[in-house]
């Protein structure tokens, strides 16, 4: 009898650790940031020639209300089999913009692991599949000159970049935007909001940081495009 109670006990509390685990966090924000943007800001910081498209910046967990989740104390490391599984899509999508260099990017992803990784609820594996799958499901920029968006010298409303995304994509998303030398803002960064699984958009507060009731441009730095493939 003892032991069937213990078993019973045992089941009862991993069950409930499970559900405590899960509900650490109420959704998960994947950062997409314009490679240019980031270099503006980070003079000396990028590579040569950078990719002329949105790029993960983060995966993080998100509570909608308390304080940021990141360095949680998990056992869980990042296995090396986890990024060369994955070595196309990371260079491609997730790449360090201070290196091509496909050994020292590791410590970029690393660092993404230890940082926000170790908050979310699933293995490695996962983490990076689904940031992955994410940011491959939609062309930023292609929703962008669809709209009408482009680098043309022109600058556009906030309310019509955010508009221009909640068309596509059918869920808000939210943006941020930093100033160059001359006061001009840009479009820095496109957060999109998923659920708790990683794998359904919703809705994030349709917010523009940085930017609130200026005119933006789309793209610092513009260059030709160039293929994903």
């Amino acid at each position: 009898m003892i032991k069937f109670f213990l078993i019973f006990l045992f089941l009862v509390l991993n069950n409930e650790a499970q559900n405590f685990k899960t509900n650490l966090y109420d959704y998960l924000e994947l950062a997409l940031r314009w490679p240019n943007s980031f270099c503006v800001t980070h003079e000396g910081g990028c590579r040569e020639t950078v990719p002329q498209y949105f790029t993960i910046s983060y995966l993080r967990p998100r509570k909608r209300e308390g304080p940021d989740m990141q360095y949680c104390p998990t056992p869980i490391t990042l296995p090396n089999s986890t990024i060369e599984t994955n070595k196309k899509d990371l260079l491609v999508f997730w790449p360090d913009l201070s290196t091509d260099n496909f050994i020292e990017s590791k410590s970029l992803w690393r660092d993404e692991w230890k940082k926000f990784g170790s908050c979310y609820n699933m293995m490695p594996d996962d983490y990076f599949t689904n940031a992955l799958n994410n940011r491959k499901r939609n062309d930023l920029k292609r929703i962008l000159t669809s709209a009408g968006i482009v680098a043309n010298g022109n600058s556009y409303p906030t309310h019509r970049v955010l508009g221009s995304f909640r068309r596509a994509l059918g869920v808000n998303v939210n943006i941020v935007c930093e100033p160059d030398r001359s006061g001009n803002f840009y479009l820095a960064e496109v957060h999109q909001c998923v659920d708790v699984s990683g794998t359904i958009p919703i809705d994030c507060d349709n917010k523009a940081r940085g930017c609130e009731d200026d005119p933006i441009f789309p793209y610092a730095g513009f260059q030709p495009d160039q293929n994903l493939n």
